[in-house]
């Protein structure tokens, strides 16, 4: 059963994420099989996690990959090592909220679309280019890979 943690329990949201080693893929395939029951299960309804949201210091992230915020026929993946390899010039502001700070929604400048690079749950490596909301999901998880909080990069803080 997974344990999610805010960031002031867990100290490995501010850590950056080792990489996965080709011999790791199989135990850490296991734990995104896990992460995806997560996030599909209707109880929860969310459409991302990341490996360090669940105690585990690895690049690796669950994504749902939606064509707008009310899309019901999204798919959602598991993403290895990932990596953002071409972000957009283009930027947009929109409100952000997180698991692991549940208490909290910002304003969020992102790039409005992205290429990236990952290993699959086949133990394939795979170029995606997304945009709008899927290039913003996948943006806001790599960032807890790189020990990045959404809260980090708000725009205007009014506290």
């Amino acid at each position: 059963m997974l344990k999610i943690q805010t960031w002031a329990q867990n100290e490995i949201l501010r850590k950056v994420s080792d990489p996965i080693k080709p011999q790791e893929f199989n135990t850490y395939i296991k734990l995104g099989k896990e992460m995806l029951k997560y996030i599909k299960n209707p109880d929860n309804r969310w459409v991302w996690l990341a490996a360090p949201q669940v105690w585990y210091n690895k690049r690796l992230i669950v994504v749902s990959l939606l064509n707008t915020r009310e899309d019901e026929f999204f798919k959602t993946i598991m993403m290895i090592n990932p990596k953002i390899i071409e972000k957009s010039s283009d930027t947009e502001c929109e409100n952000e909220w997180c698991l692991s700070l549940p208490w909290e929604s910002w304003e969020v400048e992102r790039a409005k679309s992205i290429k990236l690079s990952y290993i699959d749950e086949t133990k394939k490596e795979r170029k995606i280019f997304l945009s709008w909301i899927s290039a913003r999901i996948v943006q806001h998880e790599i960032d807890h890979l790189d020990w990045i909080l959404f809260i980090d990069k708000i725009k205007e803080k009014t506290l």
